[in-house]
Parts: structure tokens; C-alpha cells; sequence
């Protein structure tokens, strides 16, 4: 049944309906944010129930304001509960901003479809919710939310931001690819390898060049490089400079240095020491900027491995900006460096090259001649600590205490070569490498070991073999503590 409307209506004057007119039905008009009220604004100012205008049957409008709620009316509050009569042209505020004027309704009633002998039904001309039925309703607590001209400013900016941000995307997306397209076209047209290979991986013959070097005592390597006919050799002692090319046509310049020097009372300074000196040293020195953290890697690692710190750098000379990676290595108190660089502009491409062939050879005579300077010496007499180690290395190797006779060993080793005393050094120079031989038996006899028990499924038994590895190997200095920790049992790489 359509509800009638009465000879008022109420226009809104400022508030989010500012400019908005309702008529005022017979049966009353209730305001507020109810879902049952028949002109619901927005804002927690305004009640549930607010107000109720109903009209009377002489004149004017009676203004009825709930509990809990109250109403300004021409400037006068009017309070919760109370009733005020209202005439045309008068002004009622409820809430902070929302303002009405009461005015009479002079424009005709509508004609109903019964009238008009008409099948068609017109629509009221007066607005009341935007919500003629109950199922239109929104659930209990909701309200008619009317934007405000600002707010709806703001939604058109954020629509045309949001556009702008879609076309900007799409352009770039396009430019993108278009740069993919063209770099490359021209690394085709330029005929650019990528990545970088060494040389000796295209034609399958490792013509390589090579700088053999001789450290005493008995230490013995070798820096490798690709020959071509530009390649330069520069060798000075023990020192080496050398610059060739990498690459199948040979495009990319390829730079190695290795130095090796005397490290001050280098048989009482351990190699992270001296490192870290280096380390400082070309720094503030030669401007070598350090990209990552050290790696600890190892030359020779069938032979129990010659270990080394490895990191990539930057520096710049006059010439060119320089980026590759440094090996840094310790024989005795000798420090050994290798640096394997090629300009700053082609390292994306020669990374893989560079890291895989390292241009540096261990002998296996000097990875087993190696020997890490003790952090801290033992005490005692050397022709004692001689004795208590010779007769530890005639017990069976599998009983005998590692850590103490590797530490009087190293410590012997250290005080014949610092005091230059050739006879200590003629006798504890044989028991170092017993020493390594017997581990290196021991080792392998538990690779077959827990191979066996691999192949039994037998749980405890590859367990206790772990275990006691770990305990025989502790230092990460050598390399089967690596092959202990990453599970590979095989006795060859």
C-alpha cells in the first residue's frame, strides 16, 4: 500500500543532503540512521531514531524528538523527549550540521493509476530514502551514506590517479620490452658471448699458459691462463702479472695478479689474522672495495684440502674499473694472494667463468706440507714435546689422542722453521706427514665403513661413525670436516 504524502515537505540546507527535499507523509516521517527510519543520513551524530514529523490536522508540523537525542529549532534546543510545533519557514538542526526548513507542498497530488484508467503507475514525485521495500533495506545498524561534494572530488582524483597509474604501467611494460628487444638485436649484431666462456670450453684444446712458482720449503704451484697473441706475462720471483682475454673471440680483457710476501712474525700470526690485516691493508691503501663477506673454499681437496678465503671486490686503477675475486692463502709465513678481475661493464657476463676456473693449481706435496700457525703454542721443552709425539704416533692411529698431538706437532713446526733449526725440522717435518698419511687411512677406512652400513640400513652404526669423524676432524680447516658435514662418504672427489 503507497503511502500518502501531506501538504509539507522539508528542505535540506547544509549536511551531507544539503539541497535535497523530501516530502513529509501523513502517517509521519521519522530521521535517523534506523533502518526502519524513512530518511536515514550518515554520522554518529544522529540517532537511530532522531526526530519524527508529523502533521497536524488544523496547521503546521509536529516535531517530536526521541530520548537520547536532541534538536535545534530556530536557534531553541529542544530536548530528548519533547515536542515542538512547527510552522512553515522554520529551521531544525539535528546533529552538528545537518539543517532543514519546514515549507508547505503546493505542487499537485499525484494521480493514481485507478484515476487515470491507465495500466501504468507513475512514480512519486517527491524523494523520501532512495528504499521503497523491505527487501531493498540494508541489514540492521546500516545507514544511507550520501557522499559530500568533496568526497566526491576525492573519488574522482583517485579514479583518474588510479588511471594514470595503469597507463603509466602499460608504457613502461612497452618500453621494457621493446629495450629487451633491442639490447638484444645488438648483442646478436655485435656477436657478444654470453655468458663469457673460457676459452679452452669452445674449442675443446686447453692451450693455456702457465706461471710455475716455488715457495719454501716444499711448496710448489702453478697460475694458469688462456694464451692468445696479446697476452702479456709480467713475473718477478714469485710475483706474477698477467693480461690475456676471455672469451671465444677473445673480447673480454682478463687480468690476474698473485703476489706472494712475508708476513711480519708470520709464525706466531694465524691466517684469519694476517687476513684481516690484508684485508685493511688494500683497502686504505690500493681502494679495493669488498662486495661480499669471505667464503672459506679449498684447493686440493682429495688430499685433505689446502684451504683459503675467497670474496669478489671492485677497485679502480687508471685505466679501467676492476671487478673479480680474490683467493687468499697461507704457506708457512708466507701470505699468498690471486686476483682474478675483469672490467667493472663485462663481469655479469664473465662471473660463471670466473669462479669456475680458479687459474691456480696446488701441488699435492704442498696440501699435505700445510700447516695451520697455532693460536696459541704449547708449553715446554721441544725435545720433550719430540718425544711425547713420537711415541704417540707409534700407538695405533685410532687411539691416539689427535688434538694433543696435533697441537706439539704444529708447535714444533713453528719453532724449527721461525728459529731456522734444520735438525728439528729434519725430525718433526716425518712426523707431520705420518701423521697426515695415518688420518688419511683412518678416514678412508671409515668411508668403507659407513658405506657398509649404508647399504645394511644400519642407523646407529652411520651415526657413530659420524660422530666419531667429527670429533677426529673438528676444524673446518680441513677439508673431509666438509664432507663429514654435508654427509659425502667417498674417498676420492
Amino acid at each position: 500500500m503507497e503511502k500518502a504524502s501531506s501538504s509539507y515537505k522539508i528542505k535540506f540546507l547544509s549536511g551531507e543532503l544539503a539541497g535535497r527535499t523530501f516530502a513529509i507523509l501523513n502517517s509521519g516521517t521519522v530521521i535517523g540512521r534506523s533502518r526502519d527510519a524513512d530518511i536515514r543520513p550518515g554520522g554518529t551524530d544522529i540517532a537511530p531514531e532522531h526526530v519524527t514529523l508529523m502533521p497536524q490536522s488544523d496547521t503546521g508540523v509536529l516535531l517530536h524528538v526521541f530520548e537520547n537525542a536532541s534538536a535545534l529549532v530556530n536557534g531553541e534546543e529542544v530536548p530528548g523527549g519533547e515536542d515542538r510545533r512547527l510552522l512553515p519557514g522554520a529551521d531544525v538542526r539535528i546533529g552538528k550540521e545537518l539543517t532543514f526548513m519546514l515549507e508547505s507542498d503546493d505542487s499537485p497530488p499525484p494521480v493514481s493509476a485507478a484515476a487515470s484508467g491507465s495500466g501504468d503507475t507513475e512514480e512519486p514525485t517527491e524523494e523520501l530514502t532512495g528504499e521503497g521495500t523491505e527487501e531493498n533495506r540494508p541489514p540492521e545498524g546500516d545507514s544511507t551514506r550520501y557522499a559530500s561534494a568533496a568526497e566526491l572530488d576525492d573519488l574522482r582524483k583517485f579514479n583518474r590517479s588510479q588511471k594514470r597509474r595503469k597507463q603509466i604501467v602499460i608504457v613502461a611494460g612497452i618500453l621494457i620490452f621493446i629495450l629487451i628487444l633491442g639490447g638484444s638485436y645488438i648483442l646478436s649484431e655485435l656477436r657478444l658471448e654470453n655468458p663469457v666462456t673460457w676459452p679452452g670450453e669452445v674449442s675443446g684444446n686447453y692451450n693455456d699458459g702457465e706461471v710455475r712458482t716455488e715457495i719454501a720449503p716444499g711448496g710448489k704451484c702453478l697460475v694458469y691462463f688462456p694464451k692468445m697473441s696479446a697476452t702479456v706475462v709480467k713475473s718477478d720471483g714469485n710475483n706474477c702479472e698477467i693480461m690475456t682475454a676471455l672469451g671465444k673471440n677473445f673480447d673480454v680483457p682478463f687480468h690476474i695478479v698473485f703476489t706472494v710476501s712475508t708476513v711480519p712474525d708470520g709464525f706466531r700470526t694465524t691466517r684469519r689474522k694476517s687476513f684481516d690485516n690484508w684485508r685493511k691493508r688494500v683497502s686504505e691503501q690500493q681502494g679495493f672495495a669488498f662486495l661480499e663477506d669471505p667464503k672459506q673454499d679449498f684447493y686440493r681437496p682429495a688430499e685433505g684440502g689446502f684451504p683459503y678465503y675467497r670474496l669478489s671486490y671492485s677497485r679502480q686503477d687508471k685505466n679501467f674499473r676492476w671487478q673479480g675475486y680474490a683467493s687468499y692463502m697461507r704457506y708457512h709465513d708466507k701470505e699468498l694472494v690471486l686476483l682474478r678481475e675483469v672490467p667493472v661493464g663485462h663481469f655479469w657476463r664473465s662471473d660463471r667463468v670466473l669462479q669456475r676456473f680458479g687459474a691456480f693449481v696446488v701441488s699435492p706435496a704442498m696440501a699435505d706440507r700445510y700447516w695451520e700457525i697455532p693460536e696459541k703454542q704449547m708449553e715446554g721443552d721441544s725435545t720433550r714435546l719430540l718425544q711425547r709425539a713420537s711415541q704417540e704416533l707409534r700407538k695405533n692411529i685410532a687411539i691416539a689422542v689427535w688434538d694433543e698431538l696435533d697441537a706439539m706437532l704444529r708447535t714444533l713446526l713453528c719453532r724449527a722453521y721461525e728459529s731456522r733449526d734444520e735438525v728439528l725440522t729434519a725430525a718433526v717435518l716425518p712426523l707431520w706427514l705420518e701423521f697426515k698419511e695415518k688420518q688419511q687411512v683412518w678416514y678412508s677406512q671409515c668411508c668403507l665403513a659407513y658405506q657398509t652400513y649404508q647399504t645394511a640400513e644400519n642407523t646407529e652404526g652411520m651415526n657413530r661413525i659420524v660422530s666419531e669423524c667429527l670429533r677426529r676432524f673438528p676444524s673446518p680447516d680441513d677439508h673431509r670436516h666438509v664432507k663429514i658435514m654435508k654427509n659425502i662418504w667417498t674417498i676420492e672427489e
